[in-house]
């Protein structure tokens, strides 16, 4: 059979299912890897080469279309989507053209589509420009993608001050060698000479990453041990161990250091600041000495929690107390002897559980006004202004019904305990900041350490608390609050199996075999009417 014998319109309907199934796959392939690769470009074509045969093979039958009544319908509504298009164009160049901060708006809970002040912060401090290069095979491409969203939070910032390219390590190998890649999915910070490889990508890591270009010496800070105070690592009873905090600081670039003051004349010449965590016996006086000749330093800080003696040393505890003594005369802050109870704000009845939301006006507490600390049993603090050359801020207060026990017996009383006479009222302050305006020391000083415990560290803001006074005190105020955000988690649960069986029938019976009948009346209707 000579070609030319061939009726090639036989061949137009293939010739339109190809196409539609060409398009359709480059649609696909595109969302799966969100990339023009040689695939979709591949699947376009030969879609878009298909539709131009069809019309070859029947160049008839779209003359015809095209004088029928539906061609004028098509026309028409082609017509207002070319107009629709042509006013997203214009607002988008409308908007394209406004500040990045008037046109950028985020509507969700906890603002989890946006970065953060404090991050915002750190990315405008980084000095000179910041360049990324992330490796990812095509395997990652959706993790890719979800870097590439994040990168572009960080550099709306400045568009100027943040570049970023991505390689695939096996088309690439040099480059990846380059890099020293040893993991698919790394991502490499680069600003000036230094270079930070994240290896697990978040925004809490790439905004560390910033910070240690902003901070390129390691600080330390040392925590004081051997009077029971609580270990920096992760212990089998969680109430003893701050392994939480600790790692926030060491992201933050700090060195984080033990130090028996008993095994030592001074505290280290490199101290950026000195933590007392809750120790379960009163420091020595020869320990509080050398804790007072570190803070005669110029820019020298101290962090100290500290619990009732009630809890430490139990109800019939006496005796001398130097560092309290010592905080009393020097700066202004007495740590009463009491514990607070506060049955109105405390958790799950439990009225030495407190949880305070008043705070004073202060870097550690301004970002924290919308969120709530907990407390599990504390002592309360009383503060004064007339020391001279001090500067002294309230930083957490309880309630006003709250109190502070001194008949630490009562509390064992079936009664309950009750606000007695020489008991101090609410509201009641339990944490409290101060600064040497001459010598720019500062101290921080907390009536509770068990907010910074691992057990309750990731309640309400409580670490936030703790990282903040310890930024505020080595005066690192960019790294204030600069922890990750977790979106609001959403699920539905279903009462019972009634609910569940009614939700199925509904969904994919009822509602579609509406559609179905909706549809047959209305093709019915027309028939008749032919």
């Amino acid at each position: 059979m000579k070609l030319q014998n061939v009726d090639l319109k036989q061949f137009a309907p293939w010739a339109v299912i190809v196409g539609v199934l060409g398009l359709v796959a480059a649609g696909v392939l595109w969302l799966l890897y969100r990339q023009f690769n040689a695939a979709v470009q591949i699947s376009l074509i030969v879609g878009l080469l298909a539709f131009v045969a069809a019309i070859l093979f029947r160049p008839g039958a779209v003359s015809t279309w095209a004088q029928g009544r539906q061609a004028r319908y098509g026309a028409n509504t082609a017509l207002m989507i070319v107009a629709l298009i042509g006013i997203l164009v214009l607002l988008n160049y409308i908007v394209a053209r406004l500040p990045i901060e008037a046109r950028q708006r985020d509507l969700s809970e906890g603002s989890v589509n946006t970065l953060p002040q404090e991050a915002i912060d750190v990315m405008k401090a980084v000095p000179g420009t910041v360049r990324a290069v992330g490796f990812y095979t095509s395997r990652m491409a959706s993790t890719q993608e979800s870097t590439r969203q994040m990168l572009e939070k960080f550099r709306a910032v400045d568009p100027d001050k943040l570049s970023y390219e991505f390689v695939d390590p096996e088309t690439n190998p040099v480059r990846a060698r380059e890099y020293g890649v040893s993991r698919d999915g790394t991502l490499f910070l680069e600003s000036g000479t230094r270079r930070e490889e994240i290896r697990i990508v978040s925004e809490a890591e790439i905004a560390s990453a910033l910070v240690r270009f902003t901070q390129p010496e390691q600080r330390v800070i040392y925590f004081t041990a051997g009077r029971g105070e609580k270990g920096l690592e992760a212990g089998q009873q969680q109430e003893t161990s701050m392994s939480v905090v600790v790692e926030l600081l060491k992201k933050q670039n700090y060195d984080v250091r033990p130090l028996n003051l008993q095994l030592t004349d001074t505290v280290p010449s490199d101290a950026r600041a000195l933590i007392v965590a809750g120790p379960q016996q009163p420091l020595p006086q020869a320990d509080v000495d050398k804790i007072a000749q570190y803070l005669t330093r110029e820019r020298a800080s101290l962090v100290a929690l500290l619990d009732p003696t009630a809890q430490t040393q139990g109800a019939n505890a006496t005796g001398p107390d130097p560092l309290a003594d010592y905080l009393s005369a020097n700066w202004g802050v007495t740590v009463r002897d009491d514990v607070v109870i506060d049955l109105e704000r405390s958790i799950q009845g439990q009225p030495l559980w407190i949880v305070a939301n008043r705070y004073g006006s202060s870097p550690i507490t301004d970002r924290l006004q919308n969120f709530a600390t907990f407390f599990p049993i504390a002592r309360s603090l009383e503060y004064t202004t007339t020391v001279p050359n001090l500067s002294t801020t309230m930083l957490v207060e309880t309630g006003g019904q709250a109190w502070g026990e001194t008949d630490i017996a009562s509390l064992d009383d079936p009664s309950g305990p009750a606000s007695d006479a020489g008991d101090a009222t609410g509201p009641l302050v339990v944490g409290v900041a101060v600064e040497n305006t001459q010598t720019k020391a500062r101290v921080v000083v907390f009536g509770d350490s068990d907010f910074a415990a691992d057990i309750v560290a990731n309640e309400f803001a409580n670490s936030s608390l703790f990282v903040n006074s310890v930024n505020w005190a080595t005066r690192d105020d960019t790294l204030i609050n600069l922890t990750q955000r977790t979106p609001p988690s959403r699920s539905l649960r279903v009462i019972d199996a009634l609910t569940g069986n009614m939700i199925l029938f509904v969904t994919v019976l009822a509602l579609p075999a509406l559609v179905l009948i909706a549809g047959g009346i209305v093709w019915f209707q027309r028939r008749r009417h032919v």
